[in-house]
C-alpha cells in the first residue's frame, strides 16, 4: 500500500510539473511586448499621425501611441511577434526623426 502511494505521489508531482511548465510556455508565446522610441523631432499632431501610419503598416504592430510631451512612440507588438531595433529605426528614421533610445517592456 506504502508503494502505491508513493507511486500516486510521484505521477502526480509529475503531472503537476508538466502542466506549469505548459502553462509558461502557454504565457510567454501569448505575451505582447511594448516597444518605446525615444525620438527629437515629433512636435505636432500631424508627426504624431505620420509615425502611426508608417509604424502601422508592421505586421508585427498591433497597436501604435505617440506622446508628444515626452517625444516617445510606443507601440505594442501583437503576440509572438519581434520587430528589431534595426527595424524600429529604421521606421524612426523613415517618418522624418532622429532615434534617441529603444527600451522593451512584457505587457
Amino acid at each position: 500500500m506504502k508503494s502505491l502511494m508513493i507511486a500516486l505521489i510521484a505521477a502526480l508531482s509529475t503531472s503537476m510539473a508538466l502542466a506549469q511548465a505548459e502553462a509558461a510556455a502557454v504565457s510567454e508565446a501569448s505575451a505582447q511586448t511594448l516597444v518605446t522610441a525615444k525620438v527629437n523631432g515629433m512636435v505636432c499632431d500631424f508627426c504624431a499621425r505620420a509615425v502611426t501610419k508608417v509604424f502601422g503598416k508592421e505586421d508585427a504592430v498591433d497597436s501604435v501611441h505617440v506622446d508628444l510631451d515626452n517625444g516617445e512612440i510606443h507601440v505594442t507588438l501583437k503576440a509572438g511577434s519581434a520587430l528589431s531595433d534595426e527595424r524600429v529605426a529604421s521606421l524612426v528614421k523613415k517618418s522624418g526623426y532622429d532615434l534617441v533610445s529603444i527600451a522593451r517592456d512584457a505587457v
